[in-house]
């Protein structure tokens, strides 16, 4: 999904502040490819933790969660010799 996360982290702030909620209050496990902006604008509280690839701009805007992203526990490939993350990440991000 686009944004995964934002509508998320706009009901965290719009109901707690810019404070948000204690870490991790809010932990989402996810299997496989992640669209453009995985992980905008995540509120702190927030962990998003991937195990699989993610498309450009994730982590965009990000406000104070936490990102976690990890090849395939089954993947063949070395992930350092390979791209996990596409274009322009945490662009933004002030945490």
């Amino acid at each position: 999904d686009r944004a995964m996360g934002a509508s998320l982290s706009y009901q965290i702030s719009k109901r707690y502040g810019e404070t948000g909620l204690p870490l991790d209050t809010v932990h989402v496990n996810i299997k496989g490819s992640a669209g453009q902006s995985f992980g905008a604008f995540l509120a702190p509280g927030v962990t998003l933790e991937l195990e699989g690839d993610a498309n450009d701009y994730v982590g965009k805007g990000l406000s104070g969660g936490r990102l976690i992203i990890y090849p395939p526990r089954a993947a063949v490939f070395k992930a350092e010799e390979n791209i996990m993350i596409g274009n322009v990440c945490l662009y933004g991000a002030t945490s």
